[in-house]
């Protein structure tokens, strides 16, 4: 018994180790420059860098407040697709299990978001 109750006691004080991370990105869109003479637009997510540790437990909010439509967030190194509608917010929630630096952008219009994810060891 008193073998058990130590095991249980090990596996709480480790899971107390990893941390909970709940970071907002909002999704805003600006002026760009002229392309072949035409304006174009920026689309980013803010912040475009995210930092969290390897093993924590992360909680994306994903708000999207551009006026041209629905946008996705795709981190593909941890299999996370996800559409966010024009003027709603969706939730991400994941478990880093490796670490380095991985690329964030959007599945739907890869050309106009990006960013990275840094998970630290």
């Amino acid at each position: 018994m008193k073998s058990m109750v130590c095991f249980f006691a090990l596996i709480l004080s480790f899971s107390a180790l990893a941390e909970t991370r709940s970071i907002t990105l909002v999704n805003y869109e600006t002026e760009g420059p002229l392309v072949d003479g035409r304006p174009s637009t920026v689309k980013q997510w803010l912040p475009g860098t995210i930092v969290v540790k390897k093993g924590d437990d992360v909680e994306l909010t994903l708000i999207n407040n551009v006026p041209s439509g629905d946008h996705g967030f795709f981190l593909p190194d941890f299999q996370i697709t996800k559409v966010v509608k024009k003027g709603k917010k969706e939730v991400v929630t994941f478990k880093p299990t490796k670490d380095g630096i991985f690329q964030m952008k959007c599945h739907m219009h890869p050309a106009h978001i990006g960013g990275q994810l840094v998970v630290l060891p």
